[in-house]
C-alpha cells in the first residue's frame, strides 16, 4: 500500500484535487476581503516585474493572496503576516528583477538541479514535475549554497514554475479548475546514505524556504524508489515542512509506483522511467503534448534556455523570453496566445468575491 498522509485517491478517471485554494463560503470571502483590505490599507504590494506593466510598487494578484489565505486555514491575520514577510523577502534578494535579469547559462545550472517539467499534465491538466536524486551532484548544490549562502537564487526556477508553467497549462486547459499548482514525483533510486545526507542541509533550506515564500503551489507529491534507509533520514528532511504539505505526499512501493501514478497520470504522459510510454528522461527540456503545441506554437520544437514570463495582455496573452546573454538583457516574444484560445474552456474554481 501506498504511504500516504492524504485522502485516498478517488476512483474516477480523473480524481478530485487533494487541495485547492478557493473561496467557498461566507466565512472564507469574509476571510479573504479582510486580507485583502489589510494590504491595501497597509499599502503592501507584491513586487511586480517592469515588462508586466504594474505600477513600480507593485501589485497584488488574488491567485496569491489565496495561496497564502489557504495556509495560513483562512486567517487573514495570520495570512497577512506571512504574505508582508514573503513580500519584503522578495525585495531584499531582488528576486523579480534577478529573474527578469539573470544570465542565462547561470539560470540553466540552477535549473538542473531543480524538478523540471515534462511538458506533460497530470489528468486534471496540471503540469508534471520530475525531480531523480541521484542525478544531481552535492558539489553543484554545495557551489550554488557557497555563491549564495541565503540560498534565495535557487528559487529562480520555483518562479519559472508559477510565472509560466503553471500559468501556461492554466491556459491549455482548466476543465473548470485553476490550475495554480504542480504535481511532483521525486525518484530517489540508487541514492545513497552518503548522498542524501550530504544534501539533507540543503534540502531542509529550501523546503523551508518554500513552505515560507511558495505556500499552496504543490498539488501532490510522489516518492518512488525510497532505499531501506528513507523512513529516518525522511523524517529530518520534512521536520520543516507544514502539516498541509506532508500531507500531500504519497510513498510508494516499486510494485505498486506505475499503477498509483497512473490513476492521475495518463500512460502516455508519465516517463517510461515510472511505467508510463512518455520518451523523456531527467533532465531534459519539455515534450509538449499535443494541445500545449497548439497553444505555443514553434516555441514546442525550439525549446528557449533561461526564464520566460506569461504576460497577460487585454489583446491577448504572451510569452517573453527575459534574462541576459553576454551582458545584454534579452526581452525576445515566443508566442502571442490569442483572448479565447484555451483548448478547453471552463470556469475557474476558485470563486474570487468582488471587493
Amino acid at each position: 500500500m501506498a504511504a500516504e498522509s492524504s485522502a485516498n485517491p478517488a476512483d474516477s478517471e480523473k480524481p478530485a484535487l487533494v487541495s485547492q485554494p478557493s473561496v467557498a463560503n461566507e466565512h472564507q470571502a469574509k476571510a479573504f476581503a479582510e486580507l485583502k483590505a489589510l494590504c491595501e490599507n497597509n499599502k503592501l504590494y507584491w513586487p511586480a516585474s517592469e515588462i508586466e506593466g504594474y505600477p513600480a510598487e507593485g501589485h497584488n494578484d488574488d491567485k496569491d493572496l489565496l495561496r497564502f489565505l489557504v495556509a495560513r486555514s483562512y486567517d487573514p491575520q495570520a495570512a497577512y503576516k506571512q504574505y508582508s514577510a514573503s513580500a519584503a523577502w522578495r525585495r531584499k534578494v531582488a528576486l523579480v528583477q534577478t529573474y527578469d535579469n539573470v544570465e542565462i547559462q547561470r539560470f540553466a545550472r540552477m535549473n538542473r538541479v531543480q524538478p523540471q517539467w515534462t511538458g506533460r499534465r497530470d489528468k486534471m491538466g496540471i503540469p508534471l514535475m520530475v525531480y531523480v536524486l541521484s542525478e544531481i551532484r552535492p558539489e553543484d548544490l554545495a557551489q550554488i549554497s557557497k555563491e549564495d549562502p541565503g540560498l534565495s537564487s535557487i528559487f529562480l526556477p520555483a518562479e519559472y514554475i508559477t510565472n509560466f508553467t503553471q500559468r501556461l497549462c492554466n491556459r491549455v486547459r482548466n476543465d473548470g479548475i485553476t490550475i495554480n499548482k504542480s504535481v511532483n514525483i521525486i525518484d530517489l533510486s540508487n541514492v545513497g546514505l552518503r548522498k542524501f545526507w550530504n544534501l539533507r542541509s540543503i534540502l531542509q533550506t529550501a523546503s523551508s524556504m518554500a513552505t515560507a515564500h511558495y505556500p499552496e503551489t504543490v498539488e501532490r507529491i510522489f516518492v518512488v524508489g525510497a532505499p531501506s534507509f528513507f523512513p529516518t533520514i525522511w523524517s529530518l528532511v520534512t521536520s520543516r515542512f507544514d502539516p498541509a504539505t506532508t500531507r500531500k505526499i504519497f510513498v510508494l512501493s516499486a510494485s505498486e509506483a506505475t499503477e498509483k501514478l497512473t490513476e492521475f497520470i495518463a500512460p502516455e504522459d508519465l516517463p517510461k522511467r515510472f511505467g508510463g510510454t512518455l520518451d523523456w528522461t531527467f533532465p531534459m527540456r519539455p515534450v509538449p503534448d499535443a494541445e500545449t503545441k497548439e497553444m505555443i506554437g514553434s516555441l514546442a520544437d525550439r525549446w528557449v534556455e533561461g526564464p520566460i514570463r506569461y504576460l497577460s495582455k487585454p489583446e491577448g496573452d504572451v510569452l517573453v523570453a527575459v534574462g541576459s546573454q553576454d551582458g545584454q538583457l534579452r526581452r525576445e516574444t515566443l508566442a502571442h496566445i490569442p483572448q479565447g484560445s484555451s483548448s478547453r474552456n471552463g470556469q475557474p474554481s476558485e470563486h474570487v468575491p468582488t471587493t
